[in-house]
């Protein structure tokens, strides 16, 4: 195929080595994955249907593959674009090599390619710790610096925006969050980073019923082809049952988060980990079957997971009772994470291992012991929060629920929610004399 002289550019002015045609195509594939749309791949795929030797629309369905777990296609894509990279522009063919590390595990080139290329928004986007990307920085304090360091190349960009409005609300700036949000889903009402953010805001600062009620309408009009929708609703959900609307979590459930519905990584995330809260605060979910949850999650493979979904996988297990799961789950979180953060992955599988066996006062006592260090695990505040979830159920049914009740209370005087006075009340009743 010729190639004209002027390469077409993606949406941030980036050349790419292709047709216009194809280029466009890999445009809606960039807003898809921008927005938090689903089927980004399709876009892609016709792009390279129409331009085989397109190396960047190869790479980036290998980015979908192994990001969102799009197919199995990973290796196959990326080695099509190492083999077509030479035909490729000095900047594509960085991309290309600083992904081919991300695969493998190595995250240094890409976070060196993006100092000289911050307007490569694919690649801003893997490197950012989101509801999309797990992130490529250790903690998420240096991503939401590096960040803030991409300002100026994005001057009132709605997509940036989004992105710094998630880092807003995880830094607790919850008005310049909210703002942001705000902002962000004027100019693009699709946008699912600033989404993501707004309800975040709404749950962190005791609004539940305004956000249960912004949420519920922005998933069914401008979320409806989110990618991560079955998120969206475990925040509505959470909102629920932070009214304590115990029912309204049960239709949620049935109606947006059973399998069949919700299935891979997703499966843990949102479904085992809203079963398990309810465990927690003894609400009831009569059609909820834990064992077709982990059955929707599928085989995560053999070998260390990573401590954010070693976390919810251990929801799962516990769930089912799996002591056997939780052991092998401990031995694979000590492989798979160093230091620090194997030693606190190990408590928490121990903890899990104490609650299922009954041993709540130890199971509190563990949870306890690695509340301040849960960060480095990743995910929102939201997602760790269980880990003292855990430890105030705990604590109540191991008849301390003096120290229940302060930890309650101290979350009461940060914000509203319903649902912690029941609990404060059974707290105060298991009060051991």
């Amino acid at each position: 195929m010729g190639r004209q002289t002027a390469l077409p550019e993606d949406l941030y002015g980036l050349r790419l080595t292709t047709s216009p045609a194809a280029a466009d195509l890999y445009n809606e594939a960039l807003g898809r994955i921008l927005r938090l749309d689903k089927d980004a791949h399709r876009p892609l795929l016709d792009a390279i249907a129409l331009d085989p030797d397109f190396a960047l629309g190869h790479v980036a369905l290998a980015v979908l593959s192994h990001e969102f777990g799009t197919d199995d296609s990973t290796q196959e894509h990326l080695e099509a674009a190492v083999r077509l990279a030479p035909r490729a522009t000095r900047r594509e063919q960085q991309f290309i090599e600083a992904y081919a590390h991300r695969v493998a595990g190595d995250f240094a080139f890409l976070l060196e390619y993006l100092e000289g290329h911050p307007r490569d928004v694919l690649g801003v986007s893997i490197a950012m710790p989101t509801i999309a990307f797990s992130g490529a920085y250790g903690i998420p304090d240096e991503a939401w610096a590096a960040l803030d360091e991409m300002a100026a190349h994005f001057t009132e960009d709605w997509w940036y925006c989004g992105l710094l409005a998630f880092a807003r609300q995880d830094q607790g700036r919850m008005g310049e969050a909210l703002e942001l949000a705000t902002y962000s889903l004027e100019i693009e009402p699709r946008g699912g980073n600033a989404a993501h953010a707004a309800a975040h805001v709404y749950l962190e600062t005791g609004r539940h019923a305004d956000g249960l009620a912004w949420l519920d309408h922005w998933i069914g009009d401008a979320g409806q082809d989110s990618t991560h929708r079955c998120h969206y609703s475990w925040h509505a959900a959470l909102y629920e049952l932070s009214l304590d609307d115990v029912d309204a979590v049960a239709r949620r459930y049935r109606r947006e988060l059973a399998p069949g519905m919700v299935q891979g990584t997703r499966a843990l995330v949102d479904t085992a980990s809203l079963l398990f809260r309810c465990e927690l605060e003894s609400v009831e979910i009569p059609e909820a079957d834990p064992a077709a949850v982990l059955a929707a999650a599928g085989d995560l493979g053999p070998g260390p997971v990573s401590p954010f979904v070693g976390l919810h996988l251990g929801l799962g297990l516990a769930l089912v009772d799996d002591e056997d799961g939780l052991r092998r789950l401990r031995r694979d979180c000590q492989e798979g994470a160093d230091g620090m953060l194997g030693a606190t992955m190990a408590t928490f599988v121990d903890g899990l291992l104490s609650y299922v066996r009954g041993d709540f006062g130890r199971a509190a006592d563990q949870m306890l012991s690695i509340r301040h260090d849960l960060v480095p695990i990743g995910g929102s505040y939201a997602q760790r929060a269980v880990v003292v979830d855990t430890a105030i159920a705990a604590l109540c049914r191991a008849g301390r629920g003096d120290e229940a009740a302060r930890l309650l209370r101290a979350r009461l005087d940060r914000r509203d929610r319903p649902r912690d006075l029941v609990l404060l009340d059974r707290a105060e009743r298991s009060i051991r004399p």
